[in-house]
């Protein structure tokens, strides 16, 4: 078994397949609530969150995982000699990563690496299989770290929200910017600074959103992947591929996996891209 473990939050949505082929990778779940009830996010879809949001009349909510999720993974790992490296959402969307470097002062900090994704969904995925192959082959974890640090800083993600409604209700966004923008339906587009949620351009209609969001992906020629993921909207999300693989044919367009915590804070209809550029 490896000496290097990999684990990794629920906003990755990492596959079943990848946990059974991976020995050493491990996850741990965000939970989301509506009123009184409460799951593991795996165990909750984006269409299961919003039936029970409107049967229940209540706006859902996220919460880190609990310390003890993360101790109940990495502490037998730890006495076992192995070494271990966290990968969480994107530290401005969740306070995942600081309950993860808790969890390394408590056990080791010097055996436990804590790596801040700045993204969610299908770039954490490409971290960990990443990861997983350098560590398959040997590499020492410093060495792991450093060239994950490298693909973060190449990394970039745009989101377009159906709704403002989400990110007010989530606290990402004020009461009057929501009415604001509601009365005059306009779209922002999103992208992570930092790994935080800025607004990058403000238009009418979701088409031109859209546009606007290849245009800026359109920027960066020599990518790694493109990566795409809708939030119970798929036929707007295969319109999106197709228009990606003709003007990157070359280039490898994934799947991208929205769960229901991101689903919180984001909505019905949303839409994310997510690219590497090679490095």
């Amino acid at each position: 078994m490896s000496q290097i473990h990999i684990v990794v939050d629920s906003c990755a949505q990492v596959t079943r397949e990848m946990i059974e082929t991976y020995p050493n990778l491990h996850t741990v779940s965000l939970k989301v609530r509506i009123g009184d009830k409460e799951w593991d996010e795996e165990k909750l879809s984006t269409a299961e969150l919003f039936v029970n949001a409107k049967e229940l009349k209540r706006h859902p909510q996220t919460s880190q995982p609990a310390p003890g999720d993360f101790i109940k993974i990495c502490k037998p790992l730890i006495d076992d000699g192995k070494d271990i490296i966290i990968i969480t959402v994107s530290g401005g969307l969740s306070g995942t990563i600081q309950g993860a470097k808790n969890v390394a002062k408590i056990l080791d900090e010097k055996r436990i690496h804590i790596v801040d994704s700045g993204t969610a969904s299908i770039g954490m995925v490409q971290l960990v299989t990443a990861a997983l192959n350098m560590a398959a082959v040997g590499m020492e974890v410093t060495a792991i770290v450093t060239k994950l640090e490298a693909m973060i800083e190449a990394t970039h993600t745009f989101i377009l929200v159906d709704t403002l409604e989400y990110l007010y209700k989530g606290g990402r966004i004020g009461g009057a910017a929501a009415l604001f923008g509601t009365i005059l339906q306009i779209r922002p587009v999103l992208h992570l600074v930092d790994g935080k949620v800025a607004v990058l351009d403000k238009v009418r209609t979701k088409q031109r959103a859209i546009t606007r969001m290849l245009e800026e992906v359109q920027k960066y020629s020599n990518l790694q992947y493109i990566g795409i993921g809708t939030v119970e909207d798929p036929a707007e999300g295969e319109k999106i591929t197709t228009r990606l693989k003709e003007l990157y044919p070359n280039t490898s367009i994934l799947p991208a996996t929205i769960g229901s915590a991101l689903g919180t804070h984001l909505g019905e209809g949303m839409i994310g891209i997510v690219i590497q550029e090679k490095i």
